[in-house]
């Protein structure tokens, strides 16, 4: 709570919800509170139970050595001890309670350790030598999805089911779909943040399965992501857009200029020497998307994936990122998650999911001259809206 009201100190003031927030903050505080009094009523509660037992043990050890005295004959030395024994006895209780719930604080520390060295973990980040790969693969960026099944845990349904179609290298593929479809889930599979129940991945007729994942994320030339929501790393500006150290400064530079960034009259040292904050916090959103596609520029992907990389921007960096995938990744395969169908139009090959199966796939203006789902999407957007993207289709197929 403390964390959201500093994120969010703004967003409070400007709603004038300060009053919610202290309400909830000290509502929290005597939820805190009540716990730690209990635990300390009990705490003294127990104090007080073992001073009672110990005071108990020492007086009837005492009456007995004044009622049995004459009966035992117990020598002055062992009576005395006897006292002072059982004067300790509170001590040692109360020592061994002590070290009782230590233990069993230490045993429970162990118990979780144990429990996530359990977890399933992620396959190795090293390709073993069988199924090592040359150096520069993938060389084309041929992408085969063959009846990829998959699901994020055990007992759900299938996020994918039977999955298949393929894209040429090079070429441009549009993915949509109504809400829950799927289309995310193709990138969890395709990099491999939650592994396949059945089928394959094939990159340049390469199982991505039998890869490393040092080689499916974040290699160079290789498959490149921009995300729905922008990632940036706290660091300098160079460290953000080139984690790997791969690019020297001019490629960085010229990079950060294609999109805008900077100006030609920058200089490089002082560009590239940008604190950026945690998340990129100093940044607006449409500056940290245009910063990731500097990052993808700078990687030069066979393969980009852009899951709905520009939902959060406005329509005119919308159009820019469009010309730069346009302009900066000739000869780089493609794959679009769209939230905007005029984004996708002009695309060589368009899939259409549905239930997490791929239900359409072939040009936009074939898809259209049909009764389709997609081009049930396409009228949905309104009549005016709809005829322009149909002619947009047909413009893009001459």
């Amino acid at each position: 709570l403390v964390t959201e009201g500093l994120d969010g100190a703004a967003t409070i003031r400007v709603f004038s919800q300060e009053a919610t927030f202290v309400d909830k903050f000290v509502s929290r505080m005597d939820d805190n509170a009540s716990a730690m009094l209990n635990y300390l009523g009990a705490h003294r509660w127990l104090g007080i139970l073992l001073e009672a037992c110990g005071a108990s043990v020492s007086l009837v050890a005492s009456l007995l050595i004044i009622v049995y005295n004459d009966t035992f004959r117990i020598p002055a030395g062992i009576a005395a001890l006897l006292i002072i024994w059982t004067t300790n006895f509170t001590i040692t209780l109360s020592f061994l309670i002590d070290c009782t719930n230590e233990s069993e604080a230490a045993i429970t520390s162990v118990e979780r350790i144990s429990a996530m060295a359990l977890l399933p973990q992620e396959s190795a980040m090293i390709t073993s030598r069988q199924y090592q790969v040359d150096s520069n693969w993938p060389q084309n960026g041929n992408v085969e999805f063959k009846n990829v099944c998959l699901r994020y845990r055990e007992g759900l349904p299938l996020a994918l089911n039977n999955l298949s179609f393929r894209v040429k290298a090079g070429k441009r593929c549009g993915i949509v779909g109504r809400t829950g479809a799927g289309k995310s889930s193709l990138t969890a599979a395709l990099f491999r943040l939650v592994e396949l129940e059945s089928g394959q991945i094939l990159l340049d007729d390469v199982d991505l399965s039998k890869l490393g994942l040092a080689e499916v994320r974040g290699k160079p030339n290789g498959m490149s992501l921009i995300p729905q929501d922008p990632v940036l790393f706290a660091g300098t500006l160079r460290d953000c857009i080139d984690p790997t150290s791969k690019a020297n400064e001019t490629e960085i530079f010229e990079a950060l200029r294609s999109v805008r960034l900077v100006k030609q009259s920058d200089s490089i040292d002082d560009v590239l020497s940008i604190p950026i904050e945690e998340g990129g916090e100093n940044f607006s959103v449409g500056e940290r998307q245009l910063l990731c596609l500097a990052r993808a520029i700078v990687s030069k992907p066979r393969l980009l994936v852009l899951d709905e990389a520009t939902v959060s921007v406005d329509s005119e960096t919308d159009t820019f990122i469009q010309s730069m995938l346009r302009t900066r990744f000739e000869g780089t395969t493609l794959l679009t998650i769209a939230h905007r169908l005029n984004t996708i139009m002009d695309y060589d090959e368009i899939l259409v999911i549905d239930g997490g199966k791929a239900v359409e796939f072939g040009p936009p203006v074939v898809l259209l001259e049909s009764r389709t789902i997609f081009s049930e999407l396409v009228d949905a957007t309104g009549k005016e809206s709809s005829s322009n993207l149909r002619k947009m289709a047909k413009e893009a197929s001459k």
